[in-house]
């Protein structure tokens, strides 16, 4: 580059691939969170449609309050009513707050 005459600031050339490794860094870090984030949707997902099913299978007919329930429903809280519902004598009281 200095027998064609142009000047190069080598700090601003380290700085550039610097800069290029530590965005490539990022965006593989996004990628890997986003691919668990939407593993960890869909296995929520699949748990509220298991739990819809066995209440349908039990109670009947899910009503407006409890699908919004289950719908706000946390992955332990789903959890906890998928095992719950084998002894629950109600959809009352197994979605109920305490």
């Amino acid at each position: 580059m200095h027998r064609l005459g142009a000047e190069v600031n080598l700090d601003q050339l380290d700085s550039l691939v610097e800069d290029k490794e530590m965005l490539a860094e990022n965006l593989e870090n996004l990628v890997k969170k986003e691919r668990l984030e939407g593993r960890q949707e869909g296995r929520q997902e699949e748990a509220r449609r298991i739990l819809y099913k066995q209440i349908g299978l039990k109670f009947g007919d899910v009503p407006e309050w409890a699908q919004k329930r289950l719908d706000e429903a946390t992955p332990d809280q789903l959890d906890d009513w998928t095992a719950a519902i084998l002894i629950a004598d109600s959809l009352e009281s197994l979605l109920s707050e305490h």
